[in-house]
């Protein structure tokens, strides 16, 4: 059985390749899974590394297709979770991502890589 199936909700967080890159983030469902390849449906975001306080809306709906191998870091979400009412919010201290009601997840760890 694979880790990822169709329907399955992710988020991607992508490698920063230089040290002032944005964070980029997207959250998805996942429409199909092939060998270590993921098509999925969902938004993206990208975190400013000089600001530090605030809420993110995501971008427009758009189709990613993503290497598993690649070596960005992934993370499975409830099934549940509509994609489409998650947002990131900010403090100097704190990164989450949330629906504003029930889901909250930790991303403070991504708030100062480099």
């Amino acid at each position: 059985m694979p880790a990822i199936r169709d329907g399955d909700r992710i988020v991607m967080v992508d490698r920063k390749l230089f040290r002032d890159d944005n964070t980029r983030i997207f959250v998805g469902v996942v429409e199909e899974y092939d060998e270590g390849v993921v098509r999925a449906r969902g938004f993206s975001f990208h975190v400013s590394p000089y600001e530090i306080a605030g809420t993110e809306r995501h971008s427009e709906e758009r189709v990613r297709v993503i290497s598993l191998s690649a070596g960005d870091v992934a993370y499975l979400l409830p099934r549940e979770i509509d994609i489409a009412k998650l947002q990131i919010r900010r403090s100097p201290k704190a990164m989450t991502l949330t629906d504003g009601q029930m889901f909250t997840l930790d991303l403070s760890e991504w708030m100062l890589r480099a």
